[in-house]
């Protein structure tokens, strides 16, 4: 397992104008220290070519990997037209994942009236699986992260029917160990460890001293060994602290749990 950061965790960070991405790279190297990061889409300032090879080159230097690349979407549009832009989107990320050299993209299923679930999965399964097809020529496997407040995959059960249903090879998991609404959410996180390709550790409220009470982070830690995860495990911060403060202590509690677990 390799420990990294998604820059969502410096969000309101970055809106204040206090953070860039620049910046956010040699914060990883120098102060977090850790190995890798993913980049959610407006923290990037342009898809421009130019622009994306100097992310990828400062990442290089400080040797950071850039893990992911995380834009955002919602497949099952009513209009065909909104449908075909949502995949076009999706697939224009794709061409900046391939630029920055990030392995995975992570996706949304997306959202929708939960009465309307049934009725727009196949429309669902069939923009997955097209962008898929073009994720396959850029050698980018697409990191599809489940999500509650009305998204299509609050459970396990409907993440692995949308494995199952989309049966690609360029389709895993960005495993969040927060997400599920399973009843026993770290028995669906064992269950779905095996297909995940990247994974965001969520951290909520957390002390000063790096205690917290939310998520069993004992029982996290035990599945990622005991499934010899090798992919990254990205903290992301969504407290209502400071987090130019927090953060930097929720990476300090991961560090101890991976020392702990010797992963």
């Amino acid at each position: 397992m390799k420990l990294g950061l998604c820059s969502w965790s410096y969000n309101r960070t970055f809106a204040s104008g206090k953070m860039d991405l620049e910046k956010l790279l040699k914060v990883c190297a120098d102060d977090l220290k850790v190995g890798g990061i993913d980049i959610i889409d407006v923290h990037l300032k342009s898809k421009d070519p130019d622009y994306l090879l100097k992310i990828k080159k400062l990442a290089t230097d400080l040797e950071i990997t850039i893990s992911a690349v995380s834009p955002g979407n919602s497949f099952g549009k009513d209009k065909a037209s909104d449908e075909k832009a949502e995949v076009a989107n999706v697939n224009s990320w794709t061409d900046v994942a391939y630029i920055l050299g990030a392995p995975n993209l992570r996706i949304f299923a997306g959202w929708a009236p939960k009465e309307r679930h049934k009725e727009l999965w196949p429309k669902v399964v069939k923009s997955i699986s097209e962008c898929a097809k073009y994720a396959a020529t850029k050698g980018i496997t697409l990191a599809i992260e489940s999500h509650n407040d009305g998204g299509y995959l609050p459970t396990s059960i409907e993440t692995h029917k949308l494995l199952d249903d989309v049966n690609s090879p360029w389709v895993k998991l960005n495993l969040d160990t927060g997400n599920y609404m399973d009843p026993d959410p770290y028995a669906a996180l064992k269950k779905s460890i095996t297909f995940a390709t990247h994974m965001h550790a969520k951290v909520h409220d957390i002390e000063k001293n790096g205690s917290q009470k939310e998520f069993d982070f004992d029982k996290i830690f035990k599945i990622i060994k005991n499934a010899n995860y090798r992919g990254f495990l990205n903290v992301e911060y969504e407290g209502k602290g400071e987090e130019l403060e927090y953060v930097p202590v929720a990476i300090e509690m991961l560090k101890k749990y991976a020392a702990k677990y010797g992963i």
